[in-house]
């Protein structure tokens, strides 16, 4: 989570599952369609034009949060509240309009890159339970137990959220976890023993494809 600051007044709150240097590069220079960012590009300018520095106050998440086997991720859980409580001027105070510039984060305008590619077997324990197990030979390509992983699913602009598992598994192989959206998804698209893509852009995402979609 993030805040920009200008005389000890905080003007926006937000969250990100980027890397801070990347969200802050979207605000620098802005997509044709990312009204979020340009919207505070010029309001950030205006500020800076009138010799007033903009602070970035971060809360990043430390991972070390569990409710059992799900990681509780604290800038998610917090960012809500904040924003109803502080009202900060560039989100209106409107958690509806909030939701429409998290979904606007998500906007792809480059080509994903990606880091790794393989296809997995879809058992019946998968598509029941929305998980998928990564072998040996593919699971350096991802991130540490407990991390949240976003999934993108098919060609989805915005991802769902998930977590990385490397405890239930006896050889510390990551055990991706997308609960009930991936699982929705797994049976309205797959049959059992059908094969999917992963397409890691990502120690923590990854997009996932039918096998006849496959980039």
């Amino acid at each position: 989570m993030y805040a920009f600051v200008c005389d000890g007044e905080i003007m926006y709150i937000g969250k990100t599952v980027q890397k801070l240097k990347t969200r802050m590069a979207g605000y620098a220079k802005p997509g044709a369609g990312q009204s979020t960012n340009i919207r505070n590009h010029h309001l950030i300018r205006e500020l800076l034009s009138e010799d007033k520095a903009v602070e970035i106050l971060v809360l990043p998440d430390s991972g070390l949060m569990h409710y059992g086997q799900f990681h509780l991720n604290l800038a998610a859980g917090l960012e809500d509240s904040l924003i109803e409580v502080i009202g900060p001027l560039w989100n209106g105070g409107r958690i509806r309009d909030l939701k429409v510039e998290q979904e606007l984060e998500y906007v792809v305008e480059e080509p994903e890159k990606l880091i790794g590619r393989f296809p997995i077997t879809l058992h019946p324990t998968y598509m029941r339970s929305g998980f998928f197990n990564v072998g040996v030979d593919h699971q350096m390509l991802l991130g540490q137990d407990g991390e949240t992983i976003e999934f993108f699913l098919g060609d989805a602009e915005a991802p769902i959220m998930g977590t990385i598992n490397r405890s239930a598994n006896s050889n510390h192989t990551p055990r991706l976890m997308g609960g009930a959206g991936l699982r929705d998804w797994f049976q309205a698209e797959f049959a059992v023993g059908e094969e999917m893509v992963v397409e890691a852009l990502s120690p923590r995402s990854v997009r996932l494809r039918k096998l006849l979609s496959a980039r």
